[in-house]
Protein backbone atom coordinates (compact mmCIF):
# COMPACT_ATOMS: atom_id res chain seq x y z
CA UNK A 1 0.00 0.00 0.00
CA UNK A 2 1.72 3.07 -1.25
CA UNK A 3 1.91 5.89 1.75
CA UNK A 4 -0.37 8.46 2.86
CA UNK A 5 0.64 12.24 1.49
CA UNK A 6 2.02 14.83 3.98
CA UNK A 7 4.25 15.47 5.68
CA UNK A 8 6.99 12.78 6.06
CA UNK A 9 7.35 12.55 9.76
CA UNK A 10 3.50 11.67 9.29
CA UNK A 11 3.44 9.43 6.72
CA UNK A 12 2.15 5.75 7.06
CA UNK A 13 5.22 3.40 5.62
CA UNK A 14 4.47 1.40 3.38
CA UNK A 15 2.94 -2.18 4.81
CA UNK A 16 4.96 -4.32 3.26
CA UNK A 17 5.17 -7.60 5.00
CA UNK A 18 8.87 -8.21 5.38
CA UNK A 19 10.98 -8.98 8.57
CA UNK A 20 14.44 -8.39 9.45
CA UNK A 21 16.87 -10.76 8.81
CA UNK A 22 17.92 -12.81 12.28
CA UNK A 23 21.54 -11.57 11.35
CA UNK A 24 20.60 -8.32 11.80
CA UNK A 25 18.89 -8.51 15.81
CA UNK A 26 20.28 -5.75 17.79
CA UNK A 27 21.20 -8.42 20.76
CA UNK A 28 25.22 -8.06 19.36
CA UNK A 29 26.69 -5.50 21.54
CA UNK A 30 27.92 -2.03 19.66
CA UNK A 31 31.52 -1.97 19.27
CA UNK A 32 32.91 1.55 20.86
CA UNK A 33 35.37 1.37 17.84
CA UNK A 34 34.45 1.27 14.00
CA UNK A 35 35.67 -0.86 11.16
CA UNK A 36 37.51 0.84 8.27
CA UNK A 37 34.87 0.46 6.09
CA UNK A 38 32.61 2.56 8.39
CA UNK A 39 31.72 5.97 9.61
CA UNK A 40 32.07 7.91 6.39
CA UNK A 41 29.78 10.67 7.19
CA UNK A 42 30.60 13.03 9.60
CA UNK A 43 29.16 15.77 11.89
CA UNK A 44 31.54 18.34 10.82
CA UNK A 45 33.70 19.47 13.87
CA UNK A 46 32.68 22.66 15.54
CA UNK A 47 36.14 24.41 14.85
CA UNK A 48 35.85 23.71 11.19
CA UNK A 49 32.42 24.57 11.29
CA UNK A 50 32.20 27.70 12.64
CA UNK A 51 34.33 29.47 10.31
CA UNK A 52 31.26 29.73 8.45
CA UNK A 53 28.57 27.42 9.50
CA UNK A 54 25.95 27.99 6.76
CA UNK A 55 28.68 25.80 4.01
CA UNK A 56 27.83 23.07 6.09
CA UNK A 57 23.87 23.38 6.63
CA UNK A 58 21.44 22.07 3.59
CA UNK A 59 19.24 24.89 3.07
CA UNK A 60 16.11 23.24 0.62
CA UNK A 61 16.08 19.36 1.99
CA UNK A 62 17.40 17.12 4.39
CA UNK A 63 18.88 13.63 3.24
CA UNK A 64 20.02 11.31 5.85
CA UNK A 65 19.20 11.52 9.97
CA UNK A 66 21.86 14.76 10.69
CA UNK A 67 18.90 17.30 9.42
CA UNK A 68 16.11 15.15 9.19
CA UNK A 69 12.97 16.66 10.87
CA UNK A 70 14.04 20.26 10.86
CA UNK A 71 11.10 22.87 10.16
CA UNK A 72 12.83 24.90 7.58
CA UNK A 73 13.59 21.93 5.19
CA UNK A 74 10.51 20.06 5.98
CA UNK A 75 8.35 21.75 2.34
CA UNK A 76 10.37 19.30 0.51
CA UNK A 77 9.21 15.85 2.43
CA UNK A 78 6.04 16.30 -0.45
CA UNK A 79 8.38 16.25 -3.22
CA UNK A 80 9.82 12.87 -1.50
CA UNK A 81 6.78 11.32 -1.63
CA UNK A 82 5.60 12.82 -4.85
CA UNK A 83 8.31 11.31 -6.69
CA UNK A 84 7.50 7.92 -4.93
CA UNK A 85 4.78 8.22 -7.02
CA UNK A 86 7.17 8.89 -10.18
CA UNK A 87 9.05 5.97 -9.36
CA UNK A 88 6.22 3.40 -9.54
CA UNK A 89 4.93 4.83 -12.85
CA UNK A 90 8.69 3.53 -13.89
CA UNK A 91 7.23 0.19 -13.01
CA UNK A 92 3.57 0.25 -15.11
CA UNK A 93 2.63 0.57 -11.05
CA UNK A 94 3.89 -2.82 -9.80
CA UNK A 95 5.56 -2.53 -5.98
CA UNK A 96 8.02 -5.28 -6.28
CA UNK A 97 10.78 -3.15 -6.73
CA UNK A 98 9.85 -0.66 -3.93
CA UNK A 99 9.02 -4.17 -1.71
CA UNK A 100 11.96 -5.92 -2.26
CA UNK A 101 14.14 -2.14 -1.65
CA UNK A 102 12.09 -1.99 1.66
CA UNK A 103 13.01 -5.45 3.36
CA UNK A 104 16.73 -4.72 1.94
CA UNK A 105 16.98 -1.17 4.26
CA UNK A 106 15.26 -3.41 6.98
CA UNK A 107 18.29 -6.10 6.45
CA UNK A 108 20.84 -3.44 6.51
CA UNK A 109 19.90 -1.12 8.82
CA UNK A 110 22.80 -1.75 11.29
CA UNK A 111 25.36 -1.44 8.65
CA UNK A 112 24.00 1.83 7.06
CA UNK A 113 23.66 3.18 10.72
CA UNK A 114 27.33 2.36 11.45
CA UNK A 115 28.26 5.06 8.52
CA UNK A 116 27.33 7.68 10.68
CA UNK A 117 29.64 8.44 13.14
CA UNK A 118 27.24 10.58 15.00
CA UNK A 119 24.64 9.23 17.06
CA UNK A 120 21.56 8.69 15.29
CA UNK A 121 17.78 7.85 16.90
CA UNK A 122 16.60 5.11 15.07
CA UNK A 123 12.95 5.95 15.08
CA UNK A 124 11.37 5.96 11.85
CA UNK A 125 14.86 5.60 10.29
CA UNK A 126 13.96 3.02 7.72
CA UNK A 127 11.35 5.21 6.60
CA UNK A 128 13.82 8.10 6.33
CA UNK A 129 16.16 6.25 4.47
CA UNK A 130 13.70 4.76 2.00
CA UNK A 131 12.30 8.05 1.09
CA UNK A 132 15.44 9.68 0.68
CA UNK A 133 17.17 6.98 -1.83
CA UNK A 134 13.80 6.73 -4.10
CA UNK A 135 13.84 10.97 -4.23
CA UNK A 136 17.70 10.71 -5.30
CA UNK A 137 17.10 8.24 -8.04
CA UNK A 138 14.65 9.20 -9.46
CA UNK A 139 15.58 12.77 -9.46
CA UNK A 140 19.14 12.05 -11.23
CA UNK A 141 17.05 9.60 -13.55
CA UNK A 142 14.65 12.68 -14.48
CA UNK A 143 17.89 15.47 -15.11
CA UNK A 144 19.45 12.76 -17.36
CA UNK A 145 15.86 11.90 -19.46
CA UNK A 146 16.07 15.97 -19.56
CA UNK A 147 19.66 16.22 -20.52
CA UNK A 148 19.48 13.32 -23.11
CA UNK A 149 16.26 14.36 -25.11
CA UNK A 150 16.66 18.29 -24.57
CA UNK A 151 13.33 18.32 -23.60
CA UNK A 152 11.79 20.74 -20.73
CA UNK A 153 10.63 18.50 -18.37
CA UNK A 154 7.82 19.86 -16.43
CA UNK A 155 9.14 20.13 -12.92
CA UNK A 156 10.80 23.15 -10.94
CA UNK A 157 13.21 21.19 -8.99
CA UNK A 158 15.12 20.53 -12.61
CA UNK A 159 14.75 24.40 -13.30
CA UNK A 160 18.39 26.23 -12.47
CA UNK A 161 18.28 28.10 -9.37
CA UNK A 162 16.30 25.15 -7.70
CA UNK A 163 19.08 22.64 -9.53
CA UNK A 164 21.89 24.84 -8.55
CA UNK A 165 20.68 24.81 -4.28
CA UNK A 166 19.78 20.73 -4.58
CA UNK A 167 23.56 20.10 -5.97
CA UNK A 168 24.37 22.55 -3.66
CA UNK A 169 22.42 20.59 -0.77
CA UNK A 170 23.55 16.73 -1.70
CA UNK A 171 27.03 17.26 -2.08
CA UNK A 172 27.09 18.21 1.76
CA UNK A 173 29.04 15.95 3.95
CA UNK A 174 26.40 15.82 6.68
CA UNK A 175 23.56 15.43 4.10
CA UNK A 176 24.41 11.94 2.91
CA UNK A 177 22.83 8.62 2.48
CA UNK A 178 25.72 5.33 1.75
CA UNK A 179 26.61 5.56 -1.85
CA UNK A 180 25.73 1.17 -1.52
CA UNK A 181 22.03 1.83 -0.58
CA UNK A 182 21.48 4.25 -3.99
CA UNK A 183 23.11 1.82 -5.98
CA UNK A 184 20.90 -0.86 -4.62
CA UNK A 185 17.55 0.68 -5.82
CA UNK A 186 18.95 1.70 -8.95
CA UNK A 187 20.22 -1.53 -9.85
CA UNK A 188 16.47 -2.92 -11.93
CA UNK A 189 17.06 0.35 -13.57
CA UNK A 190 20.60 -0.32 -15.19
CA UNK A 191 21.20 -0.55 -18.99
CA UNK A 192 17.66 -0.19 -19.16
CA UNK A 193 15.77 1.79 -21.63
CA UNK A 194 13.99 5.18 -20.65
CA UNK A 195 10.72 6.57 -21.71
CA UNK A 196 13.19 8.92 -23.62
CA UNK A 197 14.62 5.67 -25.07
CA UNK A 198 17.90 6.58 -24.21
CA UNK A 199 20.35 3.31 -22.44
CA UNK A 200 20.82 4.34 -18.73
CA UNK A 201 24.29 4.57 -17.55
CA UNK A 202 25.42 3.00 -14.33
CA UNK A 203 24.42 5.24 -10.83
CA UNK A 204 27.90 6.23 -10.63
CA UNK A 205 27.78 7.80 -14.66
CA UNK A 206 24.34 9.38 -13.35
CA UNK A 207 25.64 10.96 -10.28
CA UNK A 208 28.46 12.14 -11.97
CA UNK A 209 25.79 13.49 -15.00
CA UNK A 210 23.74 15.17 -11.94
CA UNK A 211 26.86 17.23 -10.29
CA UNK A 212 28.14 18.49 -13.69
CA UNK A 213 31.77 16.10 -12.93
CA UNK A 214 32.99 14.98 -15.91
CA UNK A 215 33.28 10.93 -16.34
CA UNK A 216 36.40 9.31 -15.91
CA UNK A 217 36.89 5.96 -16.12
CA UNK A 218 39.14 6.09 -12.66
CA UNK A 219 36.01 6.19 -10.93
CA UNK A 220 35.40 2.78 -11.17
CA UNK A 221 38.52 1.83 -9.07
CA UNK A 222 37.35 4.01 -6.32
CA UNK A 223 36.01 3.30 -3.45
CA UNK A 224 33.01 6.09 -3.33
CA UNK A 225 30.93 6.14 -0.04
CA UNK A 226 28.43 9.15 -0.95
CA UNK A 227 28.59 11.81 -3.08
CA UNK A 228 31.17 14.47 -1.39
CA UNK A 229 33.41 12.07 -2.00
CA UNK A 230 32.63 11.61 -5.46
CA UNK A 231 33.42 15.44 -5.36
CA UNK A 232 36.98 14.83 -3.48
CA UNK A 233 37.51 11.90 -6.27
CA UNK A 234 36.73 14.95 -9.31
CA UNK A 235 39.06 16.97 -7.59
CA UNK A 236 41.66 14.57 -6.60
CA UNK A 237 41.42 11.35 -9.27
CA UNK A 238 43.96 9.21 -8.38
CA UNK A 239 46.79 11.76 -7.39
CA UNK A 240 48.87 11.10 -4.65
CA UNK A 241 51.47 14.28 -3.88
CA UNK A 242 53.89 13.94 -1.85
CA UNK A 243 53.76 14.63 2.04
CA UNK A 244 56.56 13.48 3.26
CA UNK A 245 58.11 16.45 2.93
CA UNK A 246 59.97 17.72 6.22
CA UNK A 247 59.06 21.46 5.39
CA UNK A 248 57.66 23.41 8.17
CA UNK A 249 54.70 26.47 7.50
CA UNK A 250 56.09 29.18 5.33
CA UNK A 251 55.57 32.35 7.17
CA UNK A 252 56.27 34.34 3.73
CA UNK A 253 55.66 32.84 0.09
CA UNK A 254 55.50 35.62 -3.11
CA UNK A 255 52.28 35.93 -4.81
CA UNK A 256 51.97 35.13 -8.12
CA UNK A 257 51.94 39.19 -8.95
CA UNK A 258 55.23 39.07 -7.86
CA UNK A 259 56.21 35.57 -9.52
CA UNK A 260 55.61 37.51 -12.65
CA UNK A 261 57.73 39.78 -12.30
CA UNK A 262 61.14 38.27 -11.66
CA UNK A 263 60.02 35.73 -14.68
CA UNK A 264 58.02 32.78 -13.56
CA UNK A 265 55.37 31.73 -16.67
CA UNK A 266 52.17 31.33 -14.91
CA UNK A 267 50.12 28.77 -17.10
CA UNK A 268 46.44 27.18 -17.02
CA UNK A 269 47.12 23.39 -17.11
CA UNK A 270 45.84 22.94 -20.94
CA UNK A 271 44.64 19.68 -20.54
CA UNK A 272 40.72 19.33 -19.65
CA UNK A 273 40.84 15.96 -17.80
CA UNK A 274 43.45 17.31 -15.09
CA UNK A 275 42.28 17.54 -11.75
CA UNK A 276 43.03 19.99 -8.87
CA UNK A 277 46.64 18.29 -8.24
CA UNK A 278 48.05 18.02 -11.56
CA UNK A 279 49.97 21.29 -10.90
CA UNK A 280 53.91 21.44 -12.17
CA UNK A 281 56.72 23.47 -11.90
CA UNK A 282 59.46 23.35 -14.19
CA UNK A 283 62.21 25.44 -15.09
CA UNK A 284 60.08 28.87 -14.38
CA UNK A 285 56.71 26.96 -16.12
CA UNK A 286 54.50 26.96 -13.43
CA UNK A 287 51.75 25.04 -14.71
CA UNK A 288 48.20 25.18 -12.57
CA UNK A 289 44.69 23.84 -13.55
CA UNK A 290 41.65 25.74 -13.59
CA UNK A 291 39.21 25.98 -10.52
CA UNK A 292 36.11 27.47 -11.40
CA UNK A 293 34.84 29.59 -8.12
CA UNK A 294 31.00 30.23 -8.34
CA UNK A 295 28.28 30.70 -5.78
CA UNK A 296 28.59 27.08 -4.66
CA UNK A 297 32.10 26.38 -5.14
CA UNK A 298 32.77 27.81 -1.46
CA UNK A 299 30.34 24.81 -0.15
CA UNK A 300 31.83 22.13 -2.18
CA UNK A 301 35.41 22.78 -1.48
CA UNK A 302 34.82 23.36 2.53
CA UNK A 303 32.63 19.96 2.75
CA UNK A 304 35.40 17.84 0.71
CA UNK A 305 38.17 19.58 3.33
CA UNK A 306 35.88 18.97 6.12
CA UNK A 307 36.29 15.25 4.77
CA UNK A 308 39.42 15.15 4.29
CA UNK A 309 39.96 16.48 7.96
CA UNK A 310 37.56 13.93 9.75
CA UNK A 311 38.59 10.61 7.19
CA UNK A 312 42.04 11.05 5.96
CA UNK A 313 43.77 14.32 7.59
CA UNK A 314 47.28 12.52 6.65
CA UNK A 315 45.90 12.07 2.92
CA UNK A 316 44.05 16.08 2.95
CA UNK A 317 45.67 16.84 -0.62
CA UNK A 318 42.34 19.09 -1.44
CA UNK A 319 43.49 21.11 2.00
CA UNK A 320 47.06 21.10 0.86
CA UNK A 321 45.85 22.67 -2.33
CA UNK A 322 43.72 25.89 -0.81
CA UNK A 323 47.10 26.19 1.37
CA UNK A 324 48.94 26.57 -1.88
CA UNK A 325 46.57 28.90 -3.42
CA UNK A 326 46.44 31.20 -0.22
CA UNK A 327 50.30 31.03 -0.90
CA UNK A 328 49.64 32.50 -4.46
CA UNK A 329 46.58 35.33 -3.56
CA UNK A 330 47.52 37.67 -1.21
CA UNK A 331 45.83 40.77 -2.58
CA UNK A 332 43.09 41.02 -5.24
CA UNK A 333 45.46 41.94 -7.92
CA UNK A 334 46.97 38.29 -7.72
CA UNK A 335 43.60 37.08 -8.29
CA UNK A 336 43.09 39.42 -11.35
CA UNK A 337 46.21 38.09 -12.72
CA UNK A 338 45.13 34.48 -12.23
CA UNK A 339 41.59 34.71 -13.94
CA UNK A 340 43.36 36.87 -16.76
CA UNK A 341 45.66 33.38 -16.83
CA UNK A 342 42.24 31.30 -17.00
CA UNK A 343 43.78 29.66 -13.87
CA UNK A 344 40.30 31.05 -11.78
CA UNK A 345 37.04 31.29 -13.86
CA UNK A 346 34.05 33.66 -11.98
CA UNK A 347 31.52 31.12 -13.65
CA UNK A 348 30.28 27.55 -13.44
CA UNK A 349 28.19 26.18 -16.02
CA UNK A 350 24.20 25.90 -14.32
CA UNK A 351 25.86 27.79 -10.97
CA UNK A 352 25.60 31.19 -11.66
CA UNK A 353 28.20 33.98 -11.50
CA UNK A 354 29.78 35.25 -8.08
CA UNK A 355 28.31 38.46 -7.65
CA UNK A 356 29.54 41.13 -5.80
CA UNK A 357 28.68 44.80 -5.98
CA UNK A 358 32.10 45.98 -4.35
CA UNK A 359 34.88 43.86 -6.67
CA UNK A 360 34.85 40.38 -7.94
CA UNK A 361 38.19 40.00 -7.36
CA UNK A 362 38.23 40.97 -3.90
CA UNK A 363 35.30 38.63 -3.27
CA UNK A 364 36.63 35.50 -5.21
CA UNK A 365 40.45 36.23 -2.80
CA UNK A 366 38.70 36.59 0.18
CA UNK A 367 36.61 33.27 -0.47
CA UNK A 368 39.60 30.92 -0.89
CA UNK A 369 41.42 33.22 2.20
CA UNK A 370 38.91 32.45 4.44
CA UNK A 371 38.58 28.22 3.41
CA UNK A 372 41.60 27.31 5.77
CA UNK A 373 39.96 28.82 8.68
CA UNK A 374 39.74 26.07 11.45
CA UNK A 375 41.29 23.22 9.32
CA UNK A 376 44.49 22.79 11.30
CA UNK A 377 47.67 21.40 9.46
CA UNK A 378 47.37 20.06 6.55
CA UNK A 379 50.26 17.84 4.57
CA UNK A 380 52.90 19.36 3.23
CA UNK A 381 52.23 18.67 0.18
CA UNK A 382 53.42 21.74 -1.88
CA UNK A 383 55.04 23.61 0.13
CA UNK A 384 58.52 22.45 -1.43
CA UNK A 385 56.93 23.93 -4.36
CA UNK A 386 56.19 27.05 -2.53
CA UNK A 387 59.80 27.23 -1.27
CA UNK A 388 61.32 26.58 -4.82
CA UNK A 389 59.12 29.55 -5.80
CA UNK A 390 60.04 31.84 -2.89
CA UNK A 391 63.90 30.84 -4.27
CA UNK A 392 63.45 31.67 -7.53
CA UNK A 393 62.16 35.16 -6.46
CA UNK A 394 64.80 36.14 -4.28
CA UNK A 395 67.35 34.77 -7.04
CA UNK A 396 65.27 37.07 -9.04
CA UNK A 397 65.20 40.29 -7.62
CA UNK A 398 69.37 39.76 -6.65
CA UNK A 399 69.36 39.69 -10.44
CA UNK A 400 67.25 42.78 -11.20
CA UNK A 401 69.36 44.66 -8.46
CA UNK A 402 72.25 43.88 -9.74
CA UNK A 403 71.75 44.66 -13.29
CA UNK A 404 70.32 47.94 -12.07
CA UNK A 405 73.47 49.04 -10.26
CA UNK A 406 75.69 47.97 -13.38
CA UNK A 407 73.41 49.87 -15.58
CA UNK A 408 73.34 53.24 -13.31
CA UNK A 409 77.43 53.05 -11.75
CA UNK A 410 77.93 54.05 -15.97
CA UNK A 411 75.50 56.29 -16.29
CA UNK A 412 76.63 57.75 -12.69
CA UNK A 413 80.95 57.68 -13.83
CA UNK A 414 79.87 59.23 -17.24
CA UNK A 415 77.61 62.21 -16.05
CA UNK A 416 79.10 63.37 -12.60
CA UNK A 417 82.69 61.94 -12.33
CA UNK A 418 84.49 61.86 -15.82
CA UNK A 419 87.75 63.53 -14.39
CA UNK A 420 89.08 64.65 -11.22
CA UNK A 421 87.68 68.07 -11.20
CA UNK A 422 84.03 67.41 -11.87
CA UNK A 423 84.51 64.94 -9.49
CA UNK A 424 85.67 66.85 -6.59
CA UNK A 425 82.96 69.50 -7.65
CA UNK A 426 80.50 66.86 -7.32
CA UNK A 427 81.66 66.05 -4.05
CA UNK A 428 81.68 69.27 -2.48
CA UNK A 429 78.07 69.98 -3.95
CA UNK A 430 76.72 67.15 -2.10
CA UNK A 431 78.81 67.97 1.30
CA UNK A 432 76.90 71.65 1.29
CA UNK A 433 73.58 70.01 1.02
CA UNK A 434 73.88 67.31 3.63
CA UNK A 435 75.35 70.02 5.82
CA UNK A 436 72.82 72.23 4.82
CA UNK A 437 70.19 69.89 5.82
CA UNK A 438 71.38 69.57 9.38
CA UNK A 439 71.65 72.87 9.55
CA UNK A 440 67.97 73.26 8.90
CA UNK A 441 67.23 70.14 11.74
CA UNK A 442 69.24 71.74 14.39
CA UNK A 443 67.18 75.29 13.37
CA UNK A 444 64.47 73.46 14.17
CA UNK A 445 65.66 71.23 17.44
CA UNK A 446 66.51 74.77 19.20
Amino acid sequence: MAPKKGQLGKINAPSFKTKKDEASNDSEAEDLERGPDQGFIYEVPRNIRQANPKAYTPLLISIGPLHYGKTNLASMAKYKVGYQVKFLERNSGFEEPLESFWSFIERNEKKILNYYEALIDEDEFVKMIFYDALFIVELFLRNYEKEVKNSDIKDFLLKETWSAGLRRDLILLENQIPMFVLEELYKPYENHKLASDASVPSFLKLACSYFDIPWDPQFEHIEIPHFTALQRCHMTKTQNPSSRTKIPTLKKVYGATSLQEVGVELIVEPNQTACLLDIKFEGKKFKIPKLTVHSNTEAFLRNVMAFEMCHCPDKAYVCAYIELMNYLIPTAQDVKLLIEKGILSKEGRNEGILVTTINTDIMVQRTIKKLMQGIGEPPACYRETANRLNQLYKEGRKHKVTLFVKKNYGILKRVYFPNLWRGTGTVAAFMVVVLTCIQTVLAFVN
